[in-house]
């Protein structure tokens, strides 16, 4: 099956919303909305063209860049370096890293927020993906 960013970014967005009508899904909503942003984001920046020793290399999508650099684990840090590097503007990098370091707490830390969290990572997925589109 070929991968498809854009579609996934749109799936996981549509779950984000659906999940928003609950506010006792705050947590959910976070996650799903750190998830869309994360494929919006790799649908904009690859295919990513790098050079490298005076060579062109070709990344047609983030798992060739990560198994051509031989990248196993912290891919999360890896893809926020790329975002970092790549997207000119530095407000997305860190509206996109906002929405990473709330997911990561929302799944291992704590489940526990209110609805104001969700609807900051509503805004944050909304300026992702309108940059992205």
């Amino acid at each position: 099956m070929a991968k498809n960013s854009l579609d996934h970014a749109l799936h996981n967005e549509s779950v984000c919303k659906y999940l928003n009508k609950k506010p006792e899904c705050a947590d959910w909503v976070i996650t799903t909305a750190f998830y869309s942003a994360l494929h919006f984001l790799r649908s904009k920046i690859f295919p990513l063209d790098l050079i490298e020793n005076g060579k062109k290399i070709k990344f047609t999508d983030f798992d060739s860049y990560c198994s051509t650099k031989q990248i196993a684990k912290g891919k999360h840090r890896t893809f926020s370096d790329l975002v970092e590097k790549e997207v000119p503007d530095p407000n997305l990098a860190v509206q996109f890293n906002w929405l990473k370091d709330m997911s990561w707490t929302a799944r291992y830390n704590s489940y526990n927020f209110d609805r104001t969290y969700s609807n900051f990572a509503l805004e944050k997925l909304k300026l992702i993906k309108s940059f992205c589109q």
